[in-house]
């Protein structure tokens, strides 16, 4: 055994991850439970540092003294390299749904009868079967609401330390993705394969979403990307992040083909002017409601036919798959009245579209600070030409 656990290195210290525990537990005192059985894989890695490619639930009990990492038993070894949860209960893995009894037993044997235990009911990670199992035990089952999700919204000079990281890949990845452009008859997809290749050439983790890569008229669909099309006309939109240790740290560029028309113009002066409010105007204290009506105000009303979603930033971070949008609830939009706190980190996503014609994104990932804000992503966000 001490071979599988000195394989991999732990990505922080014993007392960070004993500090998020303990700032879990004094968040479970205040919601008045026992304990809470963490589901969402990127909650489970932020807690113990286990992480694995298995998809099977494999939550995390964490009560007011002790935690258990629950696992199938092909996934001893990933609990022992890469976790330092004190606990490692496992189940067949043959018979993963009996696996999910044995957990709910376990779970209600460690603590008091009546004992209230919160549960990311609204999670995909989560069964619904398991929470059936709970319920019929002699513990009482409670929404979790992004207990440790809103612990993960200030990080720790050590995780910024890993968004930075992720920077670095996410610039090679716009440096390959120029250079691939520029190839004579290159696609959407061929940008997408450069792209893949540079941001995994240096990684030690893979990005939870993208690349994006929508050229031409789809550039102004929403969320269309690569499907082997020649590049352009008018602009290509690219959206990625490269990882580190699964921290992210994601942008928007966009590639213009030629003379920009007048509505790429348009669509470059709208994003331009949303990124620059949101970088101008958040730090620690402001609300993010404020930084999102100052961001509303720069841009306007909007053309006839221009569409933007009116999120001015989302935070990141640690994210597994899907998507790295894997936190809690906590957007810059004008209905969030809550003030941004030193060391959030979030992604701006200013992108304008006009449907079937056109679009432009352009994006940083920015760390709120005390005077202000820092961008941790690099190069200028502007329209690259090719």
């Amino acid at each position: 055994m001490d071979g599988v656990e000195s394989a991999e290195v732990l990505p922080f210290s014993e007392d960070e991850y004993a500090d998020r525990l303990a700032r879990v537990r004094g968040r479970m005192a205040d919601a008045d439970v026992n304990a809470v059985l963490v589901f969402r894989p990127s909650n489970v890695e932020y807690l113990c540092g286990y992480h694995s490619a298995e998809t099977l639930p494999q939550p995390l009990l964490v009560t007011d003294s002790d935690t258990f990492l629950y696992v199938p038993d092909f996934e001893i070894g990933r609990a022992l390299a890469s976790s330092c949860a004190p606990n490692v209960r496992y189940f067949r893995y043959a018979s993963a749904q009996a696996g999910l009894e044995l957990i709910a037993k376990h779970a209600a044997e460690e603590l008091p009868r009546r004992a209230r235990i919160a549960v990311e009911l609204g999670h995909t990670a989560t069964p619904p079967h398991l929470v059936d199992l709970l319920r019929g035990r002699t513990v009482e089952v409670v929404d979790g609401d992004y207990l440790v999700e809103r612990t993960r919204l200030v990080l720790s000079r050590a995780e910024i330390r890993c968004v930075e990281r992720a920077a670095i890949g996410t610039q090679q990845g716009v440096d390959a993705a120029v250079r691939a452009a520029r190839q004579p008859g290159a696609t959407d997809s061929s940008v997408a394969a450069a792209i893949s290749a540079a941001l995994l050439a240096d990684a030690n983790s893979v990005s939870a979403w993208g690349p994006t890569i929508a050229t031409g008229r789809r550039a102004g669909i929403p969320h269309a990307t690569w499907h082997n099309v020649p590049l352009g006309p008018g602009s290509t939109f690219l959206e990625f992040s490269g990882a580190h240790h699964r921290y992210h740290a994601p942008v928007m560029r966009t590639l213009c083909h030629g003379r920009p028309s007048v509505l790429l113009q348009r669509l470059t002066e709208l994003a331009t002017a949303a990124l620059a409010t949101v970088l101008d105007t958040a730090k620690a204290g402001v609300s993010c409601a404020d930084v999102a009506r100052a961001a509303t105000s720069a841009i306007g009303p909007l053309p006839d036919g221009v569409v933007f979603h009116q999120l001015f930033g989302y935070p990141v971070g640690l994210a597994h798959r899907p998507h790295w949008m894997d936190g809690a609830p906590f957007a810059i939009t004008v209905d969030n009245p809550a003030p941004l706190e030193e060391g959030m980190v979030f992604h701006v996503p200013a992108s304008f579209r006009a449907f079937g014609q056109a679009g432009v994104g352009l994006s940083q990932t920015f760390v709120v600070e005390a005077a202000g804000t820092r961008t941790l992503t690099h190069g200028p966000a502007e329209l690259i030409p090719l």
